[in-house]
């Protein structure tokens, strides 16, 4: 095991021996919102699955027009949204009110806005010329018979949904959830609710970590908070390796003298795959497996938690989901602040986006912000990446900027 890595050299570690999830299960669409698809998602009809009309109006034939404008036109029947059995076929020099979603009707090729015409009774009169296929939208147009839609390891959506309903799934087969049990450590730890004494804070790790683990496609098991004591330790890394696919804790991972928390992880038979990174915030930052589950050692710093997580452990639970790897979660925008600092780790700078320049997003700094600070932390977009060879940013020059959505 090698004593300091890079970042990029701990994400591969991580996302390498990360085990993925290959048991599913079979989910009705309307609980699919968020979950992992296990399956591929194909057409058995072309979509749309007939022509139909775009928008509320008339249907004709374009080539049964005369030259001129405007033309008159009898209408000789309607057709609504719905079944086209006993519909009205379109007549020679004649249109038919349709609505929209409504199939065209046998001979016609376009269809004219109702706000374009003109009714004088059983007729209308065409105020402008319309070309062949003019609001309608044709049947295949969007998909063809056959077409793979949507791939195993997507996170379903609404729209996702919408897809397989257009395509007739009434449910589909997703991977199980990823189970994560958690815990934070400290014996200076107090809970809501509990009176605080000198030297003691509350656990603002648990709920920061219950609300990044808090995914559709995560169950969590929150083992709460453990004192600092290795005995206490191995009991909580024995229970945690019992039912979790991945452990996660907060704290107890540096090299303090009541650090505990790697040694107890140890003697339970944890194998260490990363001790410490090169990142800033959160240089301790443990990765390894014990029995068969995945270990995600964070550090106790709320603002080094969050970092961390953000930026490598997201990746590391989303392999283990089954999530198919996304694109780079980083982007180029232009800095409106300056900076100076030492090289040897990527550091991670909170920071708000405050406009637009040049098409790039204008990123600034938190004011005195730094990884103790959980409220200033609180109002960050993202972070400005620094690459650890870099001593000094001046405004206007061009960053990589990772905002919290991505």
């Amino acid at each position: 095991m090698e004593d300091l890595v890079s970042v990029e050299r701990a994400l591969a570690i991580g996302l390498a021996r990360a085990r993925p999830i290959v048991e599913t299960e079979r989910v009705d669409l309307c609980d699919v919102t968020g979950r992992i698809l296990a399956q591929t998602i194909r057409a058995d009809a072309p979509l749309p699955r007939f022509d139909y009309s775009a928008m509320d109006g008339y249907a004709l034939d374009t080539s049964s027009l005369s030259a001129g404008i405007p033309t008159l036109l009898k209408v000789t029947g309607s057709i609504a949204a719905g079944p086209t059995i006993g519909s009205p076929a379109l007549q020679s020099g004649c249109a038919v009110r349709i609505l929209t979603g409504a199939p065209i009707p046998a001979g016609a090729d376009a269809v004219v806005a109702q706000e374009d015409v003109r009714r004088e009774g059983d007729s209308i009169i065409l105020s402008r010329a319309l070309r062949p296929a003019d609001n309608i939208r044709r049947r295949g147009e969007d998909v063809s018979e056959g077409d793979s839609l949507i791939e195993a390891g997507t996170a379903m959506g609404p729209l996702q949904a919408g897809v397989a309903a257009a395509c007739g799934y009434p449910g589909v087969r997703v991977f199980r959830k990823l189970r994560v049990t958690m815990f934070t450590t400290g014996s200076e730890l107090r809970q809501l609710g509990e009176s605080i004494r000198p030297g003691e804070i509350y656990d603002a790790n648990r709920f920061i970590l219950r609300s990044l683990l808090g995914r559709p496609w995560i169950e969590i098991v929150d083992l709460g908070s453990c004192v600092d004591q290795p005995s206490k330790l191995r009991a909580i890394f024995q229970s945690a390796a019992a039912r979790a696919d991945v452990i996660v804790s907060a704290g107890g991972i540096s090299v303090g003298d009541e650090d505990h928390v790697v040694e107890a992880f140890q003697r339970c038979g944890g194998k260490l795959w990363v001790r410490k990174v090169a990142i800033k915030p959160g240089k301790p930052l443990v990765l390894g497996k014990l029995a068969d589950s995945t270990y995600i050692g964070l550090p106790g710093n709320p603002g080094a938690l969050f970092t961390t997580f953000k930026v490598i452990v997201d990746r590391i639970l989303e392999v283990c989901a089954g999530i198919r790897p996304a694109g780079d979660r980083e982007c180029t925008a232009i800095a409106n602040f300056d900076w100076k600092g030492r090289p040897g780790r990527t550091t991670y700078l909170p920071a708000t986006l405050s406009g637009v320049e040049s098409g790039l997003p204008l990123i600034e700094l938190l004011p005195d912000a730094n990884s103790g600070k959980l409220y200033q932390l609180s109002r960050a977009g993202g972070f400005v990446v620094i690459a650890p060879e870099m001593v000094s940013i001046e405004r206007g020059a061009k960053i990589r900027w990772q905002p919290f959505t991505a």
